[in-house]
């Protein structure tokens, strides 16, 4: 069992920065309202030192006056204030902390002292950071959301994103088109844990058996290549890159504070790994449903079925182009054909 399963399994989670009005979406509220749609076994904490009680919970102070240990807390108070948070998680045991807050190393230089700084802090008490500036965790069968309107039926589909926006995106194109998910996990600007981390346990997860994944700059040097090519080995992995172009790396690094790396390089990475590559967020989810429904082809050649002779032309020149043989068919099979 991966040494991350304790992410998906907390007994009690403390929603820092809760706000009081839960129709308040720029706080904590959609947090608060998930949980307990998806029917979160656990124990909420609301923490907000203004409100005695948030939609009908007891709310604290501070999370040093929650009664109760506490093993994951999702973080939504402005940035200068996370590393007392952090000290605090200490001292009261939490685990696991997903930090919802932006304004750190996308923010510019001081936004990634104080990032550094939080991890440091992390790192010396024993806890594990997602984030900053991310969604979190989104598990279905343990009742962890960040989104009311995604689906509370759990699949086997895994996927890591670095953006939250894409993450929230594909959860719910994902819904509309019947795909249902193991685990979502948006991590921002991965500064603790990264896409190495959740490879690896997606590559062990018995829950999942596809892995889909949006990465702007990865973390890990060879380790990233190793956990990439070890989960391709076991289940399907479809990976976009973010920040392939001059223009796109500007913006990942204003997004989540990454570096991309260059384009050829990490084209000859995917393909040493064994990871299929695609350009777009319908791609990804094209590439899952096929991977859900059909078995891994032995070897490139293609049959093409199409009703007109124009498509059939396209679609030999589409496998082509992309590397498949279409081989023409044998007399024996022509004249069976021409039978029906």
């Amino acid at each position: 069992m991966s040494d991350l399963e304790f992410l998906f399994h907390p007994k009690s989670i403390a929603i820092v920065g809760a706000p009081r009005d839960p129709t308040d979406t720029a706080g904590g509220a959609d947090f608060l309202i998930a949980l307990t749609r998806f029917g979160y076994k656990g124990d909420i904490y609301p923490v907000n030192p203004k409100a005695s009680q948030i939609m009908g919970l007891k709310s604290y102070p501070d999370l040093m006056s929650v009664p109760r240990t506490v093993d994951y807390v999702i973080c939504c108070i402005p940035a200068p204030l996370t590393p007392r948070l952090i000290r605090d998680c200490i001292a009261a045991g939490v685990k696991a902390v997903s930090i919802y807050t932006a304004g750190f190393s996308e923010a510019g230089e001081k936004g990634a002292e104080l990032e550094q700084e939080l991890v440091s802090l992390a790192h010396d008490g024993g806890i594990r950071l997602i984030g900053p500036n991310c969604m979190g965790i989104y598990c279905p069968s343990t009742g962890l959301s960040y989104q009311t309107a995604l689906s509370t039926e759990p699949g086997c589909v895994g996927i890591l994103c670095q953006s939250g926006g894409n993450s929230n995106v594909l959860a719910l194109m994902g819904r509309d088109r019947g795909i249902r998910f193991s685990k979502v996990i948006s991590y921002g600007n991965a500064a603790d844990l990264n896409e190495t981390d959740f490879l690896k346990y997606f590559a062990e997860d018995v829950e999942t058996t596809v892995v889909a994944a949006y990465i702007e700059a990865p973390r890990g040097g060879p380790g990233f290549f190793r956990a990439l090519a070890n989960a391709a080995k076991t289940k399907p992995v479809v990976v976009l890159k973010g920040g392939r172009t001059m223009a796109g790396t500007r913006a990942a690094t204003s997004h989540t504070g990454s570096l991309a790396t260059a384009e050829e390089k990490w084209d000859a990475l995917c393909q040493q790994a064994g990871a299929i590559q695609v350009s777009s967020l319908d791609e990804i989810l094209d590439l899952v449903e096929t991977a859900l429904h059909m078995k891994p082809p032995k070897g490139r050649r293609v049959g093409i079925i199409g009703w007109g002779g124009g498509a059939s032309v396209m679609s030999a020149d589409a496998c082509e182009s992309a590397g498949l043989r279409v081989p023409g068919f044998s007399n024996e099979v022509k004249e069976e054909l021409a039978r029906f």
